[in-house]
């Protein structure tokens, strides 16, 4: 393969939403793969902006809505793929198989196998540095079974069960085998010859994955699959790939630099680690809880919260929705779930906004993966540079252009109790 092949992208992503297209997008230049992540379908002034990158990422919210848009959008991302040039494809979806028993994960990898005429492709969620690992074939959170995880109380996507070969024969239309821990620690020849028998008779190969060290066993394993699905644990390996197919890996993530200005943290996850960290946060900063009961009912809005954000601004203030399970559940039962999870979207999203515009915020701090779609959108952030990162999953972005502006979009149980600290002083610098 030439290097004037390699001028176009090779890699071409597609991630469920955006947080996870930005925890991707990391591992790719941690990899040495310089990176540009798209939010949602490109129009043609942001593909024109794709230069000079060996992968792209398409940042969808596909994750939780019907199974046909999922698709429609999945293979539409393709096509764009497709058309810069990319010859190897990644789905990207959560560590922790955020799904319904009918997808969206099964549905969107059976269309793009059926686009991309692939017979199998690789199901690799594992994220060990992050407590995700995969063991004869159940998807484990630290020491928990998925399904005995905090995850089986999310809101949208309540996990009740943890065999992920279980689960994509139930969302997919295909068998799924397993690539067991016992092959991988026999070495990289013993899982390459295990990898093309289950190939020939799975259309799904379930990757157990207990370290780092099975993840580079796996990905010495990939060459020849044109489609990978997984969290972003399963990049690690890409870059010897795009190496040994011509390609030269760069330093990346020290492209972009902080902003001094003032920055705003937005919380609209209610995982069990963002409430150790907004409870972390708010011992040394000045925090406001949304309460959903004065939200319905419009006795506390944006212009509200906004008045308060004027005082603090200088502070690194954060507007939190972050709740117990209980509360949760309470609150949807009495508001519905759907209408209260766009009208925080929303309010986020206005929020975010006005402080941009009015009060001179370029440095942007949001927790959950539905939060961070609302707040990209409204910020009209077609694109990112990817720069280091905070914490595992986590890197530190940048819109591309004169006054460019900084983001960190943390998925629910990302980083640790400090995180949002941490993430203030990378993005800011104070």
């Amino acid at each position: 393969m030439t290097n004037q092949t390699l001028s176009k992208p090779w890699l071409g992503c597609i991630a469920d939403d955006f947080t996870g297209a930005s925890d991707l997008a990391s591992f790719l230049v941690s990899s040495g793969l310089k990176t540009m992540q798209i939010n949602g379908l490109p129009d043609e002034k942001q593909l024109a902006q794709i230069d000079n990158v060996d992968a792209v990422v398409i940042a969808l919210k596909s994750r939780t809505i019907e199974v046909g848009q999922a698709v429609k959008l999945s293979l539409t991302s393709l096509e764009v793929l497709q058309s810069l040039g990319c010859q190897k494809f990644y789905f990207k979806y959560c560590s922790t198989f955020d799904s319904t028993p009918v997808g969206n994960i099964g549905p969107v990898v059976d269309a793009l196998m059926e686009r991309l005429q692939v017979q199998s492709t690789i199901v690799c969620p594992a994220l060990p540095i992050n407590g995700r690992t995969v063991y004869k074939g159940h998807l484990f959170v630290f020491d928990q079974l998925l399904s005995d995880s905090p995850m089986k109380d999310h809101p949208l996507t309540p996990m009740h069960d943890s065999s992920l070969l279980k689960m994509m024969e139930t969302q997919g239309n295909g068998k799924a085998g397993l690539l067991s821990t016992q092959t991988l620690d026999e070495g990289i020849e013993a899982t390459q010859t295990r990898v093309s028998k289950l190939q020939q008779q799975y259309q799904y190969i379930v990757a157990d994955a207990l370290h780092e060290r099975h993840l580079k066993t796996i990905g010495a394993s990939l060459a020849n699959f044109k489609l990978i699905t997984g969290g972003s644990g399963l990049a690690i390996g890409l870059g010897q790939e795009f190496e040994a197919q011509g390609g030269v890996l760069s330093d990346a993530k020290n492209a972009i630099h902080a902003i001094k200005a003032p920055t705003l943290l937005l919380s609209g996850s209610c995982s069990a680690m963002t409430q150790k960290q907004v409870a972390a946060y708010g011992i040394d900063h000045p925090v406001l809880n949304i309460n959903i009961n004065k939200l319905v009912k419009g006795e506390q809005d944006v212009d509200a919260i906004f008045t308060w954000l004027e005082k603090v601004i200088d502070k690194a203030p954060l507007v939190t929705a972050t709740a117990t399970p209980e509360d949760v559940v309470l609150n949807q039962q009495e508001f519905g779930a759907e209408y209260l999870a766009e009208l925080i979207e929303q309010t986020f999203a206005n929020l975010a906004l006005a402080a941009k515009q009015k009060l001179g915020v370029r440095n942007f701090v949001v927790a959950g993966g539905e939060t961070s779609g609302a707040i990209v959108s409204a910020l009209n952030a077609e694109c990112f540079y990817i720069g280091k990162t905070i914490a595992p999953g986590v890197p530190m972005l940048q819109t591309p252009g004169q006054q460019p502006f900084n983001l960190a979009l943390k998925s629910g149980n990302f980083g640790q109790e400090d995180f949002f600290n941490k993430a203030v002083e990378t993005l800011s610098c104070c």
